[in-house]
């Protein structure tokens, strides 16, 4: 069993000249990501900086990186571009900067397509064309099942934000797409992202009980970076509290159903800690990987409004 205590993390924030590692300091941190193609977000605030370092995150720095785990266990788990920058007291004593940031920000904002291709055009290519006008904003490719390629009969010219071009490729392939760690991501709405399959339970780190609930199945783990939005993971479903929903409330809700196997893909996952605090978790929003019943709607629209 992978080891999980003697907690630790790395926090850096810097440019391309110059750079500061923050890891020894009081640190607070949410990471959130969703596959309903919203940004990757971290909320960080770091405690009595001094004045100096504080002036140079607030005013000269761009980026964050942030990794968080075990002693001999950390993985990162937040690379991006620093938003906004507060700084405060929280109390008489303690100083405080507060660091936003999203990963691919400047790509996801300020990305346009504007090109025209020839009949016969695949998917592939519309997704290469993207994947080109997002590299001026250092995107790379990422995780991508084989599109259905039918040559398609006519010419096409696209002119706009390449997002709301991704946005109609992933729709036209049945997939959502992210971007994590500076990668482009498209993954299959009943897919999940390659990689080994970590088993959730008591013994490897589940705190409390899964729920089953309208908006899908809630687990929470001791922190655990290998856990993505889009990721498989696997969980008894004896141990999960299960809902019932009586005929008069039964539609239009739909409750997302188990997995025969406990196969579970996560739709939201969000890595929040305290340095030195109790806090050091890792929750998620699943629904089955061989279920039928897909995420609430009003559930994908409130990820997709609050990040």
């Amino acid at each position: 069993m992978t080891q999980q205590y003697l907690r630790a993390l790395s926090l850096i924030v810097g440019n391309q000249a110059q750079a500061y590692d923050l890891s020894n300091l009081h640190v607070r941190f949410e990471v959130k990501n969703a596959t309903v193609q919203t940004l990757k977000t971290l909320q960080a605030r770091v405690f009595n900086v001094t004045d100096e370092l504080a002036k140079l995150i607030q005013n000269e720095f761009t980026s964050v990186r942030l990794s968080a785990g075990y002693e001999g266990n950390i993985a990162q788990i937040f690379s991006g571009e620093i938003t906004m920058v507060r700084r405060g007291k929280e109390s008489a004593t303690d100083t405080f900067v507060d660091i936003q940031a999203q990963d691919g920000d400047k790509a996801f904002g300020w990305a346009t397509s504007s090109w025209t291709i020839d009949k016969g055009y695949t998917a592939d290519d519309i997704y290469q064309h993207c994947l080109k006008d997002l590299s001026q904003y250092g995107i790379t490719a990422g995780f991508k099942p084989d599109f259905s390629n039918h040559p398609a009969p006519d010419a096409k010219t696209v002119h706009g934000q390449t997002r709301d071009v991704l946005r109609t490729l992933a729709d036209s392939q049945g997939c959502t797409w992210s971007i994590e760690d500076g990668k482009l991501n498209f993954i299959p709405i009943k897919g999940y992202l390659p990689g080994t399959v970590p088993q959730i339970n008591a013994s490897s780190g589940m705190v409390g009980t899964p729920q089953q609930t309208i908006g899908g199945l809630v687990v929470r783990m001791l922190l655990n970076p290998v856990i993505k939005a889009g990721s498989k993971i696997q969980l008894n479903n004896a141990d999960v509290a299960s809902l019932t929903l009586t005929s008069k409330f039964q539609l239009p809700q739909v409750v997302p159903s188990f997995d025969a196997d406990g196969f579970y893909r996560t739709f939201q996952v969000v890595h929040a800690g305290d340095s030195r605090g109790n806090t050091w978790y890792t929750d998620c929003v699943c629904a089955a990987v061989d279920g039928t019943a897909p995420l609430t709607s009003s559930f994908t629209q409130a990820v997709s409004e609050n990040g």
